[in-house]
C-alpha cells in the first residue's frame, strides 16, 4: 500500500531514519529510533497533527492494527517503508507541523480572553462530571481534606502546590509538585502526565516576552524531562515535546482560540475537539492548560 504523509511534527527526523514498531492501536502506531530511542507516531487521517507525528492520509477504513510490535521501519529520502505489511509512506510533500506558543501571548487579564477561558472552564467540567471521569477540574481546587481519596487528592495536593509555587519563582518547590504528578494514575498516558503536559503548555502561552517566565518554564521542563523516566515511553514522549513548547493540533488550536476571546459554538467545538481524546487524556491536558493559562497575570483561580 501506498500512501502519502499529510503533515510532519517538527521533531521528527528528516530525511532519514532507523526505527522498530514500539506500540500499535487501531488509528495509530509508535516507532521507537533505533538512534536515541525517541518515538515517533504514524496517526491517521482523522488525527491531530502530533510534534513527533507523521500524520497519514489515510482511506477511512484504515487501521495500524496488522503491524506487528518489533518490526523494523525505516525512511529514507523521504520514504518511509514498513515492509511487514508492505506500506511505503511518502513523506516529500507533506507539510510540517510546529507551534509557536509563546507567540500567542495570552492576556487573561482582557475581559474577551477570561470570558473564553471561563466558557471552556465550564465546558470541561460539565464533560468531565457527565462523563464519570477520575478528575474534575473543580475538584483540584478543595481542600486536600474534602477530595476524592487516591488519584483526585493526589493530584489536587500536587497541582495546588505547583501552581503555588510557579507564581512564586521556586523551581525546587514547583519540580517537587511535578514529580507527585508524573506517572499518577493509570492509563496508557496517566491522569498525572496529561495535567503536567497541559500545565506546561499554558506556561508557554503566557510568557509573554518576559525573559524571567521564559527562564521559569525552560527550566522546569528540563526538570520535568528528566523526572519523566518515572513514566512510560509515550507519556515521555508527550511531556517532553510540553516542555519544549510543542503539543498537539487540537491543543494547539485551543490555546489560540482562547487568546483571541472566541466565544459560542465555534470556541466549544474547538474545545470539544481537544478533549475528545482518548479515554480521559484530553480532558486532563484541558485542564492542565487551563490552570498554566491563569499563572502570572491576576488570577483566574486563587491559589
Amino acid at each position: 500500500m501506498y500512501l502519502e504523509a499529510a503533515s510532519i511534527g517538527c521533531a521528527v527526523p528528516q530525511p532519514a531514519f532507523d526505527a522498530s514498531v514500539h506500540s500499535v492501536f487501531r488509528s495509530a502506531a509508535n516507532l521507537q529510533l533505533e538512534k536515541g530511542g525517541k518515538l515517533v507516531t504514524l496517526v491517521g487521517s482523522g488525527e491531530a497533527d502530533l510534534p513527533q507525528g507523521i500524520r497519514l492520509d489515510t482511506p477511512a477504513d484504515f487501521s495500524f492494527a496488522s503491524l506487528g510490535v518489533g518490526e523494523a521501519a525505516a525512511c529514507w529520502d523521504g520514504i518511509l517503508r514498513l515492509d511487514c505489511i508492505s506500506l511505503i509512506v511518502d513523506l516529500r510533500k507533506a507539510c510540517i507541523w510546529k507551534c509557536d506558543l509563546p507567540a500567542l501571548n495570552v492576556d487573561i487579564t482582557d475581559p474577551a480572553v477570561e470570558s473564553a477561558w471561563r466558557a471552556v472552564w465550564q465546558a470541561l467540567n460539565k464533560r468531565q462530571l457527565l462523563s464519570g471521569a477520575e478528575i474534575i477540574a473543580d475538584d483540584l481546587l478543595r481542600s486536600n481534606e474534602t477530595l476524592r481519596a487516591g488519584v483526585p487528592q493526589k493530584a489536587g495536593a500536587a497541582i495546588q502546590g505547583l501552581m503555588r509555587t510557579t507564581r512564586q519563582a521556586d523551581l525546587a518547590a514547583a519540580s517537587t509538585a511535578a514529580r507527585a504528578l508524573i506517572g499518577l494514575g493509570s492509563g496508557l498516558t496517566p491522569a498525572g502526565d496529561d495535567l503536567l503536559a497541559g500545565y506546561l503548555a499554558g506556561l508557554w502561552c503566557v510568557v509573554r516576552g518576559r525573559p524571567d517566565h521564559e527562564q521559569f518554564v525552560s527550566s522546569l521542563g528540563r526538570q520535568v524531562v528528566h523526572l519523566s523516566r518515572r513514566t512510560n515511553d509515550i507519556s515521555r514522549t508527550y511531556l517532553y515535546h510540553a516542555a519544549h513548547g510543542q503539543i498537539s493540533s487540537r491543543q494547539a488550536a485551543l490555546a489560540e482560540a482562547i487568546s483571541r476571546g472566541e466565544s459560542g459554538e465555534p470556541l466549544l467545538s474547538t474545545a470539544e475537539s481537544a478533549m475528545r481524546v482518548g479515554h480521559s487524556s484530553g480532558m486532563d491536558a484541558v485542564t492542565g492548560l487551563l490552570f498554566g493559562l491563569t499563572i502570572w497575570d491576576p488570577p483566574v483561580l486563587a491559589i
